[in-house]
């Protein structure tokens, strides 16, 4: 499995210009050659959203205007990255929650800095009601706390990174560890994909998914070109069309103008091999026997979106009813052959892959 980068937008806030009035607060924003009185210093939140179908942001500025900063919640078009929307956000979405993301059932889930537990919460405000779900992992045994966490209602299970590993918990009754995966980085954001897939994204750049199920690392990648200068990374996945949006925070520009940008990959599978076909079917002269041949990545996953090819070798009995198929969500192929008469065929299946690489 690979990234393939899909489009940037640089730079995805746009900052205040100064208006001229020097105000106590913050001075170096406006110091020449700087004229925004306006600076981003930390996105603490970065998810879809699916119900609203938006990338989300919460962020805090420094300002040169009064208490000297600000909360504000970010919208951006999920496709492109055009900005759609900037309000101003409660300072409980940051000093209280800690990281919040999608999960199971499209909802929104976050860990809290005061206590450990991990709560759906409105995508809106951040904030936790009444009757939305919640669990507590501090009266696990053994206790855990969790920076980070995916939750996957569907199949009682949690996917948190408390410092180094990711471990996957059982939640069905007694909550216990299944397994854990050693983060190659320090960790700058998880990603819910779906009910066995998560996305890791490190402060440095590199790019990890994770079956969390089992648990096993399916793929390491990186951002492309990665700036020296980055402060962090994070990322967020889109559950509709299946693409990881990227935030690269970066510092601003000489003139102060903010150089953040959104960057969008969509995860291209590396096609490793392409199964004998099999018959799922009686095979008798006469009958219409379906043959079954499955395309494989590289970690064993099916591989879909794929046209496969099937012929019979001379010298032939029967007849192909099916030379075309295409490879399906599993990545398999059916072809369907009908046995004229007693005897032998061989059934060649092949597949033409996008780079030019045959299987």
């Amino acid at each position: 499995m690979a990234l393939y980068p899909i489009s940037t937008k640089s730079p995805c806030l746009a900052y205040h210009r100064w208006d001229g009035v020097l105000r106590p607060y913050n001075q170096w924003l406006v110091k020449p050659p700087r004229i925004y009185d306006e600076s981003l210093s930390s996105l603490n939140h970065f998810f879809y959203d699916p119900g609203a179908d938006k990338l989300v942001g919460y962020a805090v500025f420094s300002t040169n205007a009064w208490p000297g900063w600000a909360v504000w919640r970010y919208e951006w078009e999920a496709v492109s990255g055009a900005f759609l929307n900037r309000g101003q956000a409660n300072i409980f979405a940051i000093a209280w929650a800690n990281h919040a993301g999608t999960g199971s059932y499209g909802a929104i889930y976050t860990t809290w800095k005061s206590g450990y537990v991990i709560s759906q919460v409105k995508s809106s405000n951040l904030s936790h009601a009444a009757g939305m779900w919640e669990i507590d992992p501090w009266s696990w045994n053994p206790q855990r706390i969790f920076n980070f966490a995916v939750v996957n209602r569907e199949n009682k299970i949690i996917a948190g990174v408390g410092s180094w590993f990711l471990e996957t918990w059982d939640i069905s009754g007694t909550p216990f560890l299944k397994g854990q995966l050693r983060l190659p980085q320090p960790l700058g954001y998880l990603a819910y994909e779906d009910r066995k897939h998560c996305w890791v994204i490190t402060q440095k750049g590199l790019i990890a998914k994770a079956n969390y199920q089992i648990p096993r690392w399916e793929m390491l990648s990186s951002v492309q070109n990665p700036s020296s200068d980055a402060v962090n990374y994070l990322c967020a996945f889109d559950t509709k069309r299946k693409c990881l949006a990227v935030f690269r925070q970066r510092p601003d520009g000489p003139d102060g103008a903010c150089q953040c940008q959104l960057e969008f990959y969509y995860p291209l599978y590396r096609v490793a091999g392409l199964t004998t076909p099999v018959p799922v079917s009686r095979m008798r002269a006469g009958d219409r026997v379906r043959f079954v041949s499955h395309l494989y990545g590289d970690t064993g996953e099916g591989v879909a979106s794929y046209l496969m090819y099937g012929e019979i070798l001379e010298p032939a009995s029967g007849k192909l009813l099916t030379p075309i198929s295409g490879a399906e969500l599993n990545g398999g192929a059916t072809f369907r052959y009908r046995a004229i008469a007693a005897g032998m065929d061989t059934l060649k299946v092949s597949a033409t892959i996008t780079d030019g690489e045959g299987a």
